[in-house]
């Protein structure tokens, strides 16, 4: 059984390939992170990560995890600086 530990850092670390973050393939949709804070999230659906971060709160998702990530009210469709509170 793994520590809690280890999955953040996991986490923070990104995929175990090294390579950098790929634009999502297929049909996308761009959301907008709300807050003025870094962070890295799992896509609820694909798994895919995505980073949200000062000069990129904006980015193109899946659609499907574009959906549940807007209704937990930390993004909203769209691109907007003004969003982030």
């Amino acid at each position: 059984m793994s520590c809690c530990g280890q999955k953040r850092a996991a986490l923070v670390q990104g995929p175990a390939t090294g390579r950098p973050e790929q634009p999502t393939p297929g049909p996308s949709v761009e959301i907008t992170f709300t807050r003025n804070t870094a962070v890295l999230i799992r896509g609820p659906v694909t798994g895919r990560h995505y980073q949200f971060h000062e000069g990129a709160y904006s980015r193109q998702v899946d659609p499907r995890d574009a959906a549940v990530l807007v209704k937990t009210g930390y993004f909203q469709r769209g691109s907007s600086a003004a969003a982030r509170a």
